[in-house]
């Protein structure tokens, strides 16, 4: 993939935002199963890890051909580790590396890693020259506003970009308000003039249609928690009525999950989702009951296809 690839990718962009804990490979193909124009990246992982050649690391990070072009999110410190895992990361078929410095997680912030580098814009400009310098992938970078507030945001971006990023993605919120705010976008809307790569919005976004309405001047965005048991808001249509239409994909993303990460793992991890498959759906808090305790794919099949039929008989006798 080359440097300008963010540049001349069709706008608006569109993309399922980074996740941990979520965007896995198989959510990943599951959301690009209902939009195959979408980008992804994956959940982030280590550099450390990587340069020390974790195995666990890199199966975290593995993903199947069809989810091309996908993008690595790496996340630390180090200069000379975040050379070593984006070698690793290229061995390994990604198109391109994203550098986490917007999680706000406090274990990774304390480490001086994720939003803590929007405080460091040296350390920062850094990291993103050691990659840029040692890939002939184009780099981005996903951070948020700023720690309290978005000062600053205007110098911090253009130092990131003159580093050698290809692309900048911000979620339009602070370290010190993470989530539970209305995203701040008029600021993004500012920065924009001032910068020549493409920069693409994040935070609270609900849809396709919120998306545009929410992208300004910006050439794209990331859909995150709008996600969640609802990969069809990727879809122009809106999800399926009804659990029945729904049930393949469930289905394909549950054998995905256990194709990816063993039927022991991969059904513990689908639990999760279901629960928020089955929101809507009448009766759900008799199935969710029944959701959490499924452990193969079996049971996923006998609990879901109950659903179905439940389903499809409270709407008959709704008509």
């Amino acid at each position: 993939m080359k440097k300008d690839f963010w540049k001349h990718l069709p706008k608006p962009i569109v993309g399922l935002a980074p996740m941990d804990g979520y965007s896995d490979s198989a959510f990943r193909r599951v959301c690009r199963a209902v939009n195959p124009n979408i980008v992804t990246v994956t959940e982030f992982t280590s550099a450390d890890g990587l340069s020390f050649g974790a195995e666990r690391l890199k199966q975290k990070l593995a993903f199947h051909p069809s989810e091309n072009p996908v993008f690595a999110q790496i996340f630390g410190k180090n200069t000379e580790t975040f050379i070593l895992a984006t070698k690793v990361c290229e061995d390994m078929g990604f198109a391109g590396i994203d550098i986490n410095m917007g999680c706000p997680a406090k274990k990774v912030v304390k480490s001086e890693h994720g939003v803590a580098l929007r405080k460091n814009t040296e350390a920062a400009c850094r990291l993103v020259e050691a990659v840029a310098n040692n890939t002939d992938l184009p780099v981005s970078v996903k951070t948020r506003l700023g720690w309290s507030d978005a000062s600053g945001l205007i110098p911090f971006s253009k130092a990131i970009q003159n580093a050698g990023a290809d692309m900048l993605c911000l979620h339009a919120r602070t370290y010190m308000e993470p989530y539970n705010v209305p995203a701040q976008f008029e600021h993004l809307y500012a920065l924009k003039p001032e910068l020549d790569i493409p920069l693409i919005i994040n935070g609270g976004i609900t849809s396709l249609q919120d998306g545009y309405q929410k992208l300004g001047n910006c050439d794209g965005f990331y859909i995150g928690q709008a996600s969640f048991g609802n990969p069809w808001v990727f879809s122009e249509a809106g999800a399926p009525k009804t659990f029945a239409e729904k049930y393949p994909l469930i289905l394909k993303h549950t054998q995905w999950l256990i194709e990816h990460k063993g039927e022991s793992v991969g059904t513990r991890e689908i639990r999760k989702h279901l629960l928020q498959y089955v929101k809507g759906i009448h009766n759900a808090k008799a199935f969710r009951s029944q959701l959490v305790h499924v452990k193969n794919l079996a049971d996923v099949k006998v609990v879901c296809e109950t659903i179905c039929e439940y389903d499809k008989v409270f709407l008959k006798n709704l008509a």
